[in-house]
């Protein structure tokens, strides 16, 4: 069962995730970011094990490191006058 700090740090990291999405530089990646997060977070809603519950905190915390690294080279990326999306 998931004590209420770890209930209110999954909530944060919840909240902090769609934040980081709007970061994306695309609506596509912004929609796959907010739609994975959303279904990683209903899918562990139902976990019991404090260990399982844990791993999955730190798995949400690493995802939250990753989409905001990715945001930022991204932006930079297309921002820059000689990338060429493939169209």
């Amino acid at each position: 069962m998931a004590t209420p700090a770890t209930r209110t740090k999954a909530l944060s990291l919840y909240r902090k995730l769609l934040r980081a999405a709007m970061r994306m530089p695309t609506p596509n990646r912004q929609n796959f970011v907010i739609r994975k997060t959303r279904t990683e977070f209903k899918a562990s809603m139902r976990l019991t094990d404090p260990e399982a519950i844990n791993e999955a905190i730190r798995l949400a915390d690493t995802n939250l490191d990753t989409v905001l690294v990715q945001a930022e080279h991204l932006t930079k990326l297309m921002k820059d006058p000689n990338y060429q999306a493939d169209i």
